[in-house]
């Protein structure tokens, strides 16, 4: 009789922290989800708005009056697939459109602070970004401002510059 009265009470308590345990965890998976878009959309924007390093610089070159273009193209898709690739769910061309511009003005990128606001179904971003001319030292910040939406999976589907036109003409001197 004494178990009786002691079991039910540590089966009620069983069957609570149960339900509590799966509660718990379905919601971590939701706050997963948004944790990899938030996460890739800053590593992408990273990628897009720090440098150029060196291995930047030669693929901004590109092949070359004698280089040889199938060897440049390897590079470049090696490169897309290793620092790009892994945060996108479609193809890009736009990977080196602010370093480009950077690296014709010598100049160097580095991303200060990103902030992301979800939205219902995009995230809008703005990064923080210095820019420093390699001769004459001087450093500015400007923003870079858009929009990015992502998949399930949290890769992006796609991604908007706001002030893209901004953003080269502070790089130019404009």
């Amino acid at each position: 009789m004494e178990i009786k009265k002691h079991l039910k009470p540590l089966l009620v308590l069983g069957i609570l922290l149960l339900s509590v345990g799966c509660t718990n965890s379905e919601e971590t998976g939701t706050h997963a989800d948004e944790n990899d878009s938030e996460q890739n959309i800053r590593s992408f924007l990273n990628e897009l708005l720090n440098g150029p390093s060196e291995e930047q610089e030669q693929l901004l070159k590109g092949p070359g009056s004698e280089g040889d273009l199938k060897e440049f193209t390897e590079k470049l898709g090696e490169y897309k697939v290793k620092h790009i690739k892994p945060y996108l769910s479609v193809e890009t061309n736009g990977t080196f459109h602010f370093l480009r511009i950077a690296q014709e003005n010598d100049y160097e990128l580095k991303v200060e602070d990103i902030t992301l606001e979800e939205r219902e179904s995009y995230y809008k971003f703005t990064v923080n970004v210095s820019y420093t001319h390699n001769k004459r030292n001087e450093s500015k910040t400007m923003n870079a401002k858009g929009h990015a939406q992502t998949n399930e999976e949290g890769k992006i589907t796609s991604i908007q510059y706001i002030n893209f036109e901004e953003f080269r003409a502070a790089l130019e001197n404009k």
